[in-house]
């Protein structure tokens, strides 16, 4: 099974989003201008590209130690593409994945050992597919199914991954 392609740069002031995952193939050579903004003590905490006031291109969010927090893609003010969210430890939070504004395809967080929280499929913004929450050490907690955003299927699982009768829930 081959990775699928994807390209994501400004080069020469040519924006380029290609992810073919995610149907997306946009290029521009709009005049592209990049924005810093500050902490405090001066220190770098974000640094985003523009066209005239629309984001278009990346935008990185920083700590205070310089780590990478965030990194998102834009094009015309719109998010496209893989959106990284990162723990102050360096360790991945989520890949979230976007198409003109709205979540697509598989959603993923992250517990700061690397093993999966949630796991989402999104279609055109809309809760889609399966959806998985884990509890640490791979065990499932709870499975969902959802058809264009509404639930069709909802299991709760004890922490041995056995389902929970919730009709013997006292309210």
């Amino acid at each position: 099974m081959s990775k699928l392609k994807e390209i994501y740069k400004i080069e020469n002031n040519d924006l380029i989003i290609f992810d073919e995952n995610l149907d997306i193939d946009l290029k521009s050579n709009l005049k592209i201008q990049e924005k810093s903004l500050f902490y405090e003590d001066k220190k770098l905490l974000a640094k985003m590209h523009y066209h005239k006031k629309l984001l278009h291109g990346p935008s990185i969010y920083f700590s205070k130690n310089g780590d990478i927090l965030s990194k998102s893609w834009f094009f015309l003010g719109k998010k496209q593409g893989k959106f990284y969210k990162y723990y102050a430890s360096k360790k991945l939070y989520s890949i979230e994945q976007y198409k003109d504004d709205l979540m697509q395809n598989k959603q993923l967080y992250y517990f700061e050992d690397g093993s999966i929280k949630t796991s989402m499929n999104y279609l055109d913004g809309c809760l889609h597919g399966e959806v998985k929450l884990f509890y640490e050490k791979n065990k499932l907690k709870r499975f969902l199914i959802f058809e264009k955003g509404k639930k069709t299927q909802d299991t709760i699982f004890d922490v041995q991954e056995n389902p929970i009768d919730e009709t013997k829930f006292i309210v």
